[in-house]
């Protein structure tokens, strides 16, 4: 009789509904087993991919750091020509990559010790134009072997034009108040002393809190320019 059937608690319920759902579960992964399978095994391989890209960038760096090792090694063992070898190697292997650029930099300044000055100034406009940071401090060190390098060849108003040219392009940066510094510098030993005077009001202008501002301070004075 009807009055006999036993009414289903909410706890009894709750688990009739959820068997019925793991059936209904178990029904559609029988029925869908190779699909399943499929998207299993797609997401699996995406994950080994991304696994076996990030090892190969890794033993990528780790190749690249060591052949830019092998160029100090050879410079630390004197042997200039396999430094240079080493160094044109990889700024080739590495083309767009951060180690290029400390290849071309190494080339420069191995250039710049030799006396070949042109040859390092062209390794340092290479890495001027390849590097992505341009007011870091690897960019700076190129500004300054290119002003380096006019000074070595007798070029100061040369070199000084190169260093204002820095602080006029990247005025921001902590760098400009020094390559402003040896602007003068460099004006003074060329005998432009009017120009010398200029940059190091700049200075006290500009970036009146730097340790150039009283270093300019006192190269006005010596010129005969007092300042407060």
């Amino acid at each position: 009789m009807q009055g006999d059937r036993k009414r289903l608690t909410k706890e009894e319920l709750h688990d009739d509904e959820f068997t019925t759902t793991m059936f209904r579960l178990l029904g559609y992964v029988e029925s869908n087993y190779t699909k399943i399978l499929a998207a299993i095994c797609a997401v699996v391989v995406i994950l080994l991919i991304g696994y076996f890209a990030q090892q190969s960038s890794q033993r990528h760096t780790q190749a690249a750091l060591e052949a830019l090792g092998d160029v100090q090694v050879a410079l630390m063992q004197g042997n200039t020509s396999s430094a240079i070898t080493k160094a044109q190697s990889i700024a080739r292997d590495y083309a767009g990559e951060n180690s290029e650029g400390r290849a071309l930099v190494m080339l420069a300044n191995i250039y710049f010790d030799q006396g070949r000055y042109d040859e390092a100034s062209t390794h340092y406009r290479k890495f001027l134009d390849a590097t992505e940071d341009k007011s870091g401090p690897q960019a700076f060190g190129a500004w300054s072997g290119l002003a380096s390098a006019m000074e070595a060849q007798g070029n100061w108003f040369g070199a000084a034009q190169q260093f204002v040219t820095y602080a006029d392009q990247h005025s921001m940066t902590a760098f400009a108040p020094f390559a402003l510094k040896e602007a003068g510098r460099c004006y003074r030993s060329a005998g432009n002393l009017d120009d010398a005077k200029l940059t190091y009001l700049r200075i006290r202008a500009d970036y009146p809190k730097s340790p150039e501002a009283r270093f300019a301070a006192t190269e006005l004075a010596i010129l005969g320019t007092l300042v407060e």
